[in-house]
């Protein structure tokens, strides 16, 4: 037997109890973590040592913190930090505001989901003024949890400022969408492109180096781990701004070594991402077209019954591979709800299209878990997948217990587990393929040097 079907045997032997997955893969090497937002994967204690730190004042109701009151209107709701007679509660009450824990549904109070959304706005500011920091902290997590290659979802761009004919542009757009005429829309998006493409190449580059100039103080490449970044847009942007957005993601990722893929973000259920969803296809196709090199991914079918209406589930997925032609899809739950699902896996398969697998996060925002969740449907169908965090902070989780819940809830074998974690450097959008192949190289030694400490001290169990 080798080494690894001896483990597979203690798996048996143990009944996959999560105490003794726990303590194995703790240990184990996990490669990289390809699904996973900066912001949100942050424990909120930081962002509360933060707010204490820097006096901010904090909101009376919602907890939410600001640096000043300026342009705040309701003056009498908000108070410093350090006027609270017990300032370690208040940072209690942070932690509770700003992540899951303790979050009980009540009657008439927040879902999970409206919870976990509500979470980015509170600590908002304490996010964007300690990014060195965060990043820090993200890196010794990584290392901690024996992660090698960290692909975080990050963004520095501002590009409210590109001058444009929105209103002009949005009208075409939603009418070129209503009519679904791909030639009109790709004539206007022609012009608007060419209008901005000198603006926004400007945001880009200043983008790309205050990313580098951070990257080197917080998280330089080092043989412990190697960082690299996804630019991000925001589904609910209108169809202008979104697209001048998605243009400046391209534009960056283009042009550096360090950003290598782009991503969409916020809930796909909210009335513009549901509207605007052929748009924002059609727009990832036309910018795909121009940057051939970019590659990128996308969240898909984040979404399950009572989520929306039953006519807008399970083609999500559909449509962006139809379109939008994503190398790997986040999420990708509601793809049960497809009534053409044969082709769509079939098309998943044949175009190699890995699924982010985030199963924490799809039970706590979705309730989507056990066995409504499609993880075994993709295994059992042979959809190539990665495992990944989310937002580990917000979600109070980590990349263990995704594995953890792979094998107790799924039975999955170690040595499918461990084909799972080289497809998260083999699926990754590294740019450089001396770098790519030296991380599978490691996993390699790491795996061989692990499996022999495995036997030889389960020995007697085997």
């Amino acid at each position: 037997m080798t080494n690894a079907e001896k483990i597979e045997a203690l798996f048996e032997s143990m009944n996959r109890e999560r105490a003794f997955l726990y303590s194995f893969f703790n240990m184990m090497p996990k490669g990289g973590d390809l699904h996973h937002h900066f912001e949100g994967s942050i424990y909120a204690e930081t962002y509360a040592d933060y707010a204490v730190e820097h006096d901010f004042y904090y909101h009376v109701d919602s907890f939410s913190v600001r640096a000043d009151l300026a342009r705040v209107k309701d003056v009498a709701k908000w108070k410093k930090v350090s006027s609270h007679p017990d300032v370690m509660a208040l940072k209690q009450e942070f932690v509770r505001k700003w992540s899951v824990k303790d979050f009980v549904h009540e009657k008439g109070g927040d879902s999970s989901a409206d919870h976990f959304f509500a979470t980015f706005p509170r600590f908002s500011i304490a996010s964007q003024e300690s990014l060195e920091h965060g990043l820090q902290e993200l890196k010794n997590r990584a290392i901690h949890q024996k992660v090698y290659y960290l692909e975080t979802i990050f963004s520095l761009m501002e590009t409210q400022e590109v001058k444009a004919d929105d209103d002009r542009y949005d009208a075409a757009f939603l009418e070129a969408q209503a009519q679904q005429d791909v030639t009109t829309l790709d004539q206007y998006l022609d012009q608007l492109h060419d209008s901005i493409l000198r603006e926004v190449r400007e945001i880009a580059a200043r983008h790309n180096d205050c990313l580098e100039q951070l990257h080197r103080r917080a998280v330089p490449d080092s043989e412990a781990l190697i960082v690299r970044y996804q630019n991000f847009a925001i589904r609910f942007r209108a169809p202008t701004r979104f697209f001048v957005e998605l243009l400046a993601c391209f534009e960056s990722a283009s042009t550096s070594d360090l950003v290598v893929g782009v991503n969409i973000v916020f809930p796909e259920q909210w009335e513009i991402s549901l509207r605007d969803y052929w748009l924002h296809m059609q727009f990832y196709r036309y910018l795909g077209e121009r940057y051939p090199g970019v590659q990128y991914a996308l969240h898909a079918g984040e979404l399950t019954v009572g989520v929306v209406r039953p006519e807008q589930l399970g083609k999500h997925v559909r449509m962006a591979l139809d379109i939008a032609r994503p190398k790997r899809i986040g999420h990708a739950v509601d793809i049960i709800y497809d009534n053409d699902f044969f082709r769509t896996i079939e098309k998943l398969k044949s175009r190699d299209v890995a699924i982010e697998i985030n199963l924490t996060s799809n039970e706590f925002i979705l309730g989507v878990s056990h066995d409504l969740h499609p993880v075994n449907l993709y295994r059992r169908l042979g959809v190539p997948m990665v495992i990944c965090t989310d937002d580990e902070g917000v979600l109070r989780s980590g990349i263990t217990e995704q594995y953890v819940l792979l094998v107790h809830r799924y039975g999955f074998s170690y040595p499918y587990v461990k084909s799972l974690v080289y497809n998260s450097i083999r699926y990754s959008s590294i740019k450089d393929a001396e770098l790519k192949q030296s991380l599978l190289e490691k996993l390699d030694r790491e795996f061989d040097e692990f499996e022999e400490a495995v036997v030889h001290f389960y020995a007697d169990f085997l």
